[in-house]
């Protein structure tokens, strides 16, 4: 009932205003924000200049993207949402120091993973950078917000007059259950055309990783003896000049041996 462009076309010709930022503070745009992926793609990333983002239905949560899934009910007759696959999101946190995260994104020992760091306000840019047509419209990024199962269906079924603005509906991808609020999210968000995603409901764009990326951090579960000759190889294959370390939350602890009194 509802296609891609009539939810795009109002504001066409604008420019990105504060709603492109979504519940976040304007304190918190340049703070670092993390995300966590195999050595591999993060070479990908350097190497083809394109960051990935990736279609709703490949989250590994099933709840995702309640709102446009459900459709609706206007003027008593049933309709579903013609742009319901054309949002395309990249999950990031703000965990700096959280094994949670390793034990989730990196669980696979046999499979050397890095953690790339940014900000909200230098993701964002490069989103719009790439797609300067209708950005307002288009490209979002926003902090998650985690709530009881009634509050989400609450703001689903609110009864108000239908709203198809497109910050509704990267609004309501920005919904979760309390139950993955460990995660602490940031959500970088494009509403394009499904169309234009690969088989696997994948979408590249062009971006300049170096000035996107501040920091690249290796896995915990590598051998830290042969750290050095790893950090060289990382940053061979990347280009990247910044800092690259090594996540120590899996260290033994190097303290003095305790003395005691007789």
């Amino acid at each position: 009932m509802f296609d891609t462009m009539a939810a795009k076309v109002a504001s066409k010709g604008h420019k990105m205003t504060e709603g492109n930022y979504l519940n976040l503070a304007d304190d918190e745009l340049d703070q670092h924000i993390y995300r966590i992926m195999r050595q591999d793609y993060v070479i990908a990333l350097f190497a083809d200049r394109k960051n990935v983002l990736s279609q709703v239905h490949n989250w590994k949560d099933k709840f995702e993207n309640f709102q446009l899934k459900l459709g609706g009910i206007l003027n008593g007759e049933r309709f579903d949402f013609g742009f319901s696959n054309d949002f395309v999101g990249q999950c990031w946190t703000r965990e700096y120091l959280s094994e949670a995260m390793w034990g989730i994104y990196a669980n696979d020992p046999q499979v050397r993973f890095l953690r790339i760091r940014s900000t909200p306000r230098k993701l964002l840019t490069a989103l719009v950078e790439a797609h300067e047509k209708m950005p307002q419209d288009t490209c979002f990024i926003g902090k998650v917000q985690y709530k009881r199962e009634d509050q989400l269906q609450a703001f689903v079924q609110n009864g108000e007059q239908l709203d198809l603005r497109p910050q509704r509906f990267a609004q309501s991808l920005l919904l979760k259950r309390h139950a993955f609020q460990h995660e602490s999210e940031v959500r970088l968000l494009y509403f394009g055309n499904a169309k234009d995603y690969d088989v696997k409901g994948l979408y590249r764009y062009p971006v300049d990783p170096y000035a996107m990326i501040t920091q690249i951090m290796a896995d915990p579960n590598r051998d830290r003896t042969n750290w050095l000759a790893d950090k060289a190889e990382i940053q061979k294959a990347t280009g990247f000049e910044g800092d690259i370390k090594r996540s120590k939350i899996y260290d033994a602890p190097e303290w003095d041996i305790p003395a005691f009194s007789s």
